[in-house]
């Protein structure tokens, strides 16, 4: 917008003299200097973001002639150019502190694409307009996997055959990366999804509960597995404990938050 500015007040200035004007922004400085010597900017300025801006900047440069400078931004050099530019970044930088006084900037519609994306949230979309559209695409695919999937992967890229009934050959953390793979991606046979997929008759506890056997209740709730949670907690804050002493992490006070997170990984309790 400085440019533009700096051009829009070109017109009252004495039509004879030829104005300097100096920018840190060498996008721009090689524009005006490409359309002097009539280099067509039309297939450089198509892929640009905010291209109206340049066009703009372009139609004045075209009926206004100016000498634009380029000039290296936050330089120390004690040349007119660099303390102009550090004037102009320090009253930039101040006006952020007060947004409420600041003007929008002008859009400049009369230089946009023909047809330009729109939307009430963004506004005029002049990035790239694969790269926007993918983005809503595959948003709009995560929330209806969240609504029919439970945050999960789609169902149809999974393998049809059934889990070996040893899943594990070398180490109990393989069985462990296992099965958090199946937690994450549906395929946990836990009742409620078997019986979801009309494999059961009922979504209960196999193991006598009165309640659903979902993931959550196998890990957390299900009393049958309450002396494996117990020894599984005890374990890991033993282990955190030693980690953080030997990190040097000493003071109790210090400790207590990690210790705490450790000790509630199998614990369904928002006080813990």
């Amino acid at each position: 917008m400085g440019h533009i500015l700096a051009l829009v007040l070109r017109s009252n200035a004495d039509p004879t003299v030829i104005p300097i004007l100096y920018s840190d922004h060498q996008n721009s400085v090689d524009l005006i200097e490409d359309i002097q010597i009539r280099v067509s900017q039309d297939s450089r300025l198509r892929g640009m973001n905010g291209r109206s801006y340049y066009r703009w900047i372009l139609a004045l440069a075209r009926e206004r002639r100016v000498n634009m400078l380029y000039t290296r931004g936050h330089s120390a050099e004690l040349s007119l150019p660099s303390q102009l530019n550090r004037e102009a970044d320090h009253y930039a930088s101040g006006s952020q502190r007060f947004p409420e006084l600041v003007p929008f900037a002008p859009t400049p519609t009369f230089t946009m694409d023909a047809y330009t994306l729109y939307t009430k949230a963004d506004g005029w979309v002049e990035s790239n307009a694969r790269n926007f559209i993918n983005f809503f695409l595959a948003k709009e695919a995560a929330e209806r996997l969240a609504r029919g999937n439970k945050l999960r992967m789609l169902t149809y890229i999974h393998d049809n055959m059934p889990p070996p009934d040893y899943p594990y050959t070398r180490a109990l953390s393989t069985q462990s990366a296992v099965i958090q793979l199946y937690v994450r991606s549906g395929q946990l046979p836990t009742a409620e999804v078997l019986e979801s997929r009309s494999k059961l008759p009922s979504c209960m506890c196999r193991l006598g509960c009165d309640a659903v056997e979902s993931v959550h209740h196998t890990f957390v709730d299900c009393p049958e597995f309450e002396d494996w949670r117990l020894a599984a907690g005890e374990e890991i804050s033993l282990r955190t404990e030693r980690k953080l002493v030997e990190a040097g992490i000493l003071r109790e006070e210090d400790q207590r938050a990690i210790l705490n997170t450790a000790k509630s990984l199998f614990v369904d309790d928002a006080a813990v």
